[in-house]
């Protein structure tokens, strides 16, 4: 009797443990109430954020495209004003081109501003298409270095731009022309051509005296599908320690003549066509090299979006 009474004493005793006092009860829905309202405090900041987001977007785009409007038209007139010069008597003008180069020069420098804006924009609504198209990857190469050899002409520095074309692993040499060449791919033609822009400004933006040079190879890939590689090598100061984990990200890089956007947008363009792309310092200690990889045929030729 006794043990009995003493069992059934210990089983109400836990029970009266186990049971939530009406206190500790109140202090959960005080919680769970407080929880609530945090989040839809919350949820109220995140619409004003948002909001406050796509009117700013939309300010950038609107902007950038009222400050393309007039560039179109002076660039136009400053070539009419170029011609002029050539026909003209050098020597008594030397001092007003100098002017006017200056002007082309940082005329060009807001063009590519504004265009990379409204890149930057695009990518990040994802509303920028891919038009890809069956072309001479070789054609856009050449025509980009002839670009910079005439940029370069008239600048101070002192660098030259080497051409490598490469075919099935080996380089043509001899008799060979790598104008004659041909490397297809099916990619958009204009934006491929801006990462290739992109790449060489870049090196020769931190190439003063030197090298760069740039090289074409087509190879097999992963499952055996055809694959080209386009690396740009320079001579120049290298990629700083700091830079390097954030290579490809906005604003990674600072100067007076970039954005820090250009290799952010060119990793876009060749991510968006299946691609890759990377830099690395050389392993001289000298320059550092740039380097995309294209998929050389693609089934799907119907245009695509950045991602």
């Amino acid at each position: 009797m006794s043990t009995k009474s003493s069992n059934n004493r210990g089983r109400d005793d836990t029970a009266t443990t186990d049971e939530p006092s009406a206190e500790s009860i109140d202090q959960l829905k005080a919680t769970v109430t407080h929880l609530r309202e945090t989040i839809n405090q919350l949820k109220e900041v995140n619409k004003e954020v948002s909001a406050k987001y796509d009117k700013q977007k939309e300010f950038i785009s609107i902007a950038a495209h009222e400050l393309r409007s007039p560039i179109t038209p002076i660039l136009g007139t400053l070539e009419l004003i170029e011609y002029e010069f050539e026909e003209t008597d050098k020597r008594e003008i030397t001092l007003k081109k100098e002017y006017f180069e200056r002007l082309v020069r940082n005329t060009n420098r807001l063009e590519r501003l504004v265009s990379e804006i409204l890149d930057i924009t695009r990518i990040d609504d994802k509303s920028l298409k891919l038009k890809k198209e069956h072309f001479n990857l070789n054609e856009i190469v050449l025509d980009a270095i002839e670009d910079h050899r005439r940029q370069l002409d008239k600048s101070d520095g002192n660098t030259k731009i080497l051409y490598e074309f490469k075919k099935e692993e080996e380089r043509v040499s001899g008799g060979a022309d790598p104008t004659t060449e041909e490397i297809f791919v099916t990619a958009d033609k204009n934006r491929i051509n801006q990462v290739i822009y992109n790449l060489l400004t870049n090196a020769i933006k931190f190439t003063k005296e030197g090298i760069v040079s740039i090289s074409v190879k087509k190879k097999k890939g992963k499952n055996h599908i055809d694959e080209v590689i386009l690396s740009v090598k320079d001579t120049g100061i290298g990629i700083g320690s700091e830079i390097l984990p954030r290579l490809f990200s906005m604003f990674a890089t600072e100067s007076e003549i970039g954005t820090g956007l250009g290799l952010f947008i060119s990793k876009n363009i060749v991510e968006a066509h299946g691609g890759k792309i990377w830099g690395e310092n050389n392993s001289d200690g000298k320059g550092a090299t740039f380097v995309f990889s294209l998929p050389s045929e693609d089934n799907d030729i119907n245009n695509s979006h950045l991602h």
